[in-house]
């Protein structure tokens, strides 16, 4: 029988059979389907019937992508039920395993690409711990993650990308001729020297002021290592490490939106901006837009909260079943204004989705004004208690201490979903919504329980696609 039949002669509307409906929508990217079942009731109905097509929208509505996973080991039915976990847990601050690691004093850490890192000295020796930490994504629990131990040379900062399955690493020396850093390019697995790098060993001098702190980003081959001095002066080092082609800048702040592009807070004449460099050919940066803050932020710090969910469509670690939509990334500026009473600064969260910020598609339009972009922007106010804000994909973690004869602390979190419903909950925190801001908040937040921390307050939290990080300090 002919899939096709005739529903009304006069309008020669044709009614395909689900068969072949399926077999089209089995075509459509997450968002396409979506919307077509918003658009259709019965392609709606169809879909929650059939598993493979019900995975693909609950995708969307995640702001997920089917991960690289074989099907053949995980099939749709499997994926669908863990991803309705994965999406109602996270909006509730609902935990399946909690874990917990006793850190050596004076052990540098932090969390990278999935990786908890210690970094230890033993009389004079310097050794690097990298455990993984579990995730429901690709199945690993507790149980079986990897555990890495190696034997390095004196480093402060270290800095993974699972993807490339690098690990940078960095040390910083005292010169007769300044101060000089050492960065490592090394294979995350057997610490030998990247097969990709133009060398093992990057070497540079940064001048006679004191470093105070250093912090280390990845994009694709190109990376950023940017510093603060004791003097307050910040300057970030852009390198190609399979090159070693390098630039220096002196902007306030950087982020990397792609490879070769970055988005950097900088002053010009005295007013802020955004704007974003073309770093293709690092040697000769090319600014390809600015975009215009607000006068009155012209005296206030202004810096990004690092985004550290993947920048480019290729997910990491290989064996995800599915993994965040990398055009669902937020920026986050995070604006410290001084108070004119002389009490504590105010504080402003300003968010946008990172894909608003691409180069003109016309001439002449390189300067963006602050009454125009606005309307694509969230601002949210945020008091000096808070310890954050920490971001990975649409999400946004941050803490809230107690004083220390009550240590209860409060988790909190704002989910931007793609395809938000009305259930989403806000509180009264945000001071601006630009009428064409594409991102809705969903706020929630979460006591922790007292076993949890310990009668300890947090002094750190790291993000992940998968795990909160909590680092605990001070006795109850």
């Amino acid at each position: 029988m002919s899939p096709h039949r005739y529903l009304n002669d006069r309008n020669r509307h044709f009614k395909i059979s689900n068969d072949v409906l399926i077999l089209v929508l089995r075509y459509l990217d997450p968002t396409s389907l979506w919307r077509a079942c918003k658009a259709f009731n019965r392609i709606h109905s169809l879909v929650l019937e059939y598993s493979p097509l019900h995975y693909v929208f609950e995708l969307a509505i995640a702001g997920m992508k089917d991960g690289p996973a074989s099907h053949a080991y995980k099939p749709a039915v499997g994926r669908l039920q863990l991803l309705a976990t994965y999406r109602n847990d996270w909006p509730s601050l609902i935990w399946g395993h909690e874990h917990k690691m006793r850190l050596a004093p004076q052990t540098r850490y932090g969390v990278s690409s999935g990786f908890l890192h210690q970094i230890h000295i033993h009389g004079g020796q310097h050794s690097l711990d990298l455990a993984e930490l579990p995730s429901c994504r690709t199945s690993r629990s507790p149980a079986l993650t990897r555990h890495l131990k190696f034997r390095t040379p004196e480093i402060q900062n270290i800095a993974v990308d699972r993807s490339q399955s690098l690990i940078v690493t960095s040390h910083v020396l005292s010169l007769q001729t300044g101060i000089g850093v050492v960065l490592y390019f090394r294979d995350l697995w057997t610490f030998e020297k990247h097969p990709q790098a133009y060398s093992g060993t990057y070497d540079f001098n940064v001048g006679p002021v004191p470093v105070s702190s250093i912090s280390i980003a990845i994009a694709g081959h190109n990376m950023s290592i940017s510093f603060e001095f004791h003097n307050g002066k910040i300057v970030h080092l852009v390198l190609n490490w399979c090159t070693f082609q390098a630039g220096w800048l002196e902007d306030n702040d950087i982020q990397f939106l792609s490879e070769n592009r970055l988005l950097v807070v900088r002053r010009s004449r005295g007013l802020p901006y955004l704007s974003l460099y073309n770093i293709s050919n690092i040697s000769a940066v090319v600014v390809e837009r600015d975009y215009e803050l607000p006068g009155a932020w012209a005296r206030s710090a202004i810096g990004f909260s690092p985004n550290t969910s993947p920048l480019v469509d290729q997910p990491s670690p290989s064996e995800a079943m599915f993994y965040p939509d990398p055009s669902r990334r937020v920026i986050l500026v995070v604006v410290k204004t001084p108070s004119s009473n002389g009490g504590p600064s105010v504080r402003n969260w300003l968010i946008v989705n990172e894909s608003f910020f691409r180069p003109s598609s016309r001439k002449g339009r390189l300067r963006i004004s602050w009454q125009e972009w606005s309307q694509a922007c969230l601002i949210r106010d945020a008091h000096s208690a808070i310890l954050g804000p920490y971001v990975n994909g649409s999400r946004v973690v941050f803490a809230e201490n107690t004083p220390h004869h009550s240590p209860r602390a409060r988790l909190n979190l704002i989910e931007f979903a793609p395809f938000p419903d009305s259930s989403c909950v806000q509180t009264r925190a945000w001071s601006m919504v630009g009428p064409r801001c594409v991102l809705v908040p969903n706020e929630s937040s979460r006591e922790l329980p007292p076993k949890t921390v310990d009668g300890r307050q947090i002094e750190d939290i790291r993000l992940t696609e998968d795990n909160i990080v909590l680092f605990l300090v001070g006795d109850s």
